[in-house]
């Protein structure tokens, strides 16, 4: 395919005006249209990736002109959130006979032919995607090679819409520092210090420097005798994520020290608590994807006696003398999948721990780590685990934190936080 004279000239005009946007929109704007005239493309559409999805206010129509529509697709659907995901082009010369969701395209399903490429930051990290898609013919390898440097130069017009030029380093720095202090927020400063009990976490973020959201740890304890704890997992990345992560959090604390609860807590009443106040967030309207998963639990460190409420969290290990389990633990799905306040406390499962037991327990960031092979970390878990009992709490979270890292063999991709309870002193009956 070669382009005439006419097509070069509105080629030429499409990247001066993409060349000469002062703000983001207009750049993605022009960088459409000029996507369309290099490839001669019917349809064409730019949009941002803000670590959790992809998105885009419009497309352009070669017939139309510029189209207003915005769209979303999360990492794993369609073109846009696979490119944005992956960081790398895709084609597909045969979208009706796709059998996955590269067919849900970005300006309207069912296109025969479409080219998507991703627009890449300075660190190789995708800041959006450029796609086209709509002519007669195939697309072909020339086209995509096109498309990948007109997409760098729409990332270096982004890039300088956005920083101010010289100021880039002052403002990443700026951002990085925001998100570290409110992603530490959401973890206590330092283990409780009750007799009979120690206590260890540890928590890494996926991405140093973003507004990761995700993960949160909390203790509550209103007597010597008694932990109550929570660790919760909030789906998506993003600035509403950690909205909704303090939210729970504050809700939770509220609820525990506020006097909504009778103390002891009862793991199934506090989850209770927690759902009827979060489902009048906006957050989690009929329309809303989010949701957030959360393990409640007390321990009586007298009696020895642990209680557990889940609500899709993954289970806790247990790591006693006589091996590592993980109990057979009643859960009702996580909060936001099911709208409408809960009826009744959540189902909780008691366990007896003799002295030098361990709850070791996490958010699906560490289970859901693999290997080369594709193993699920999860599966790994208890051999890493089987000599841990009466260890340290401290020893027994680095232990498994440097076995999940030497088991990935890829970076995390989510959030991860482990915390471990471990039942110390001797324990009495009442």
């Amino acid at each position: 395919m070669s382009l005439r004279d006419d097509d070069l000239v509105s080629l030429l005009v499409s990247l001066t005006a993409t060349g000469a946007a002062a703000d983001t929109g207009s750049v993605l704007r022009a960088a459409a249209e000029a996507a369309c005239r290099a490839t001669r493309s019917r349809r064409g559409q730019a949009g941002l990736c803000d670590g959790e999805a992809a998105s885009s206010e419009g497309w352009f129509d070669a017939q139309a002109g510029w189209q207003p529509g915005q769209r979303r697709w999360r990492e794993d659907e369609g073109a846009p959130g696979r490119v944005c995901a992956s960081a790398t082009p895709l084609v597909c010369n045969d979208a009706p006979r796709a059998k996955d969701a590269i067919t849900e395209t970005a300006a309207r399903p069912g296109a025969a032919h479409f080219v998507c490429v991703p627009l890449l930051g300075e660190n190789g990290s995708s800041l959006g995607f450029l796609h086209v898609e709509d002519r007669s013919e195939p697309y072909e390898a020339r086209d995509v090679r096109l498309l990948a440097h007109l997409a760098a130069f729409v990332a270096g017009r982004i890039h300088a819409s956005t920083t101010g030029g010289g100021r880039v380093n002052e403002l990443a720095a700026a951002q990085a520092d925001v998100a570290d202090r409110l992603q530490r927020k959401l973890l206590p400063d330092s283990p409780p210090r009750l007799p009979g009990l120690d206590v260890a976490f540890t928590y890494s973020s996926a991405s140093a420097g973003v507004l990761s959201g995700g993960d949160f740890l909390d203790y509550y304890s209103r007597s010597p005798g008694v932990l109550a704890f929570a660790i919760g997992d909030v789906a998506g990345k993003g600035a509403d994520a950690m909205a909704t992560t303090f939210a729970a959090k504050y809700i939770l604390r509220a609820a525990v020290h506020g006097g909504h609860l009778s103390w002891p807590v009862r793991p199934g009443e506090a989850l209770q608590e927690l759902r009827t106040a979060l489902l009048e967030q906006p957050d989690f309207a009929a329309s809303s994807e989010r949701f957030i998963t959360v393990l409640f639990g007390t321990l009586n460190v007298r009696r020895g006696i642990l209680q557990l409420a889940s609500a899709g969290h993954p289970t806790p290990f247990l790591v006693s003398r006589s091996g590592v389990e993980r109990p057979t633990l009643l859960t009702e799905p996580a909060i936001g999948v099911e709208l409408g306040a809960a009826l009744e406390p959540y189902p909780e499962e008691t366990v007896a721990l003799d002295p030098g037991d361990l709850v070791v327990m996490f958010t699906d960031g560490l289970i859901e780590l693999r290997s080369s092979r594709g193993d699920a970390f999860e599966n790994h878990i208890a051999a890493v685990l089987a000599s841990a009992h009466d260890r340290p709490a401290a020893e027994v979270v680095q232990r498994l934190e440097s076995a999940a890292a030497g088991f990935a063999a890829r970076p995390q991709r989510d959030d991860l936080a482990i915390l471990c309870v471990r039942l110390a002193g001797s324990t009495a009956v009442d």
